[in-house]
């Protein structure tokens, strides 16, 4: 077997690793909020990295997942570089906004419940009560845009970001489960 036929084998793999966890959190049509909360906690009781939105990212998740923040004219912009072969829980989105995948590739569980894998330059339109869990095929960066007025981290990212679904607005959980029924 030449080089050129052991990458290809290699990255076959990796995808089918990828998309296989993600499939095994909830691959039917429904609400996975409770799903990806239990798989959450599958990954902090293995020791896995975790972070609290609305509290200081810790030294070994910026040296590991480096973010940079940035504020300007009502704007909050988070810029994410992560490593190949990482697993990221993100939280539960509150507001719509875009997010663009400026380097890399990955795949996600979306809101139907299936694996979506895309390839840098990509944009994607997060909808409210969106929660995404990613697998990162090779190095990325991600970048996400929101609207608010605060001006710290923590703050911005209790504006943006629900730790848990039931701290999203009633409409928008009603809203997802009437997506939910449209099947």
């Amino acid at each position: 077997m030449n080089e050129i036929e052991e990458q290809i084998i290699a990255e076959y793999k990796q995808n089918a690793v990828g998309k296989e966890i993600l499939e095994s959190i909830g691959s039917k049509r429904g609400l996975l909020w409770e799903k990806i909360a239990e798989f959450k906690d599958q990954l902090e009781a293995a020791g896995c990295l975790t972070h609290e939105m609305g509290t200081p990212q810790s030294k070994e998740m910026q040296e590991i997942l480096p973010l940079k923040h940035h504020f300007e004219g009502g704007m909050y912009t988070r810029e994410l570089f992560i490593p190949q072969g990482i697993i990221v829980v993100s939280g539960i989105h509150k507001q719509q906004h875009p997010t663009f995948l400026l380097k890399g590739k990955l795949s996600y569980l979306n809101d139907e419940g299936e694996v979506t894998t895309i390839t840098a330059p990509h944009t994607i339109f997060t909808q409210a009560g969106t929660q995404r869990v990613l697998f990162h095929h090779e190095d990325c960066i991600v970048c996400c845009v929101f609207k608010t007025e605060k001006t710290s981290v923590e703050e911005a990212e209790l504006d943006v970001y629900a730790n848990k679904y039931t701290e999203l607005p009633i409409e928008v959980i009603d809203n997802k489960k009437k997506l939910c029924l449209e099947i």
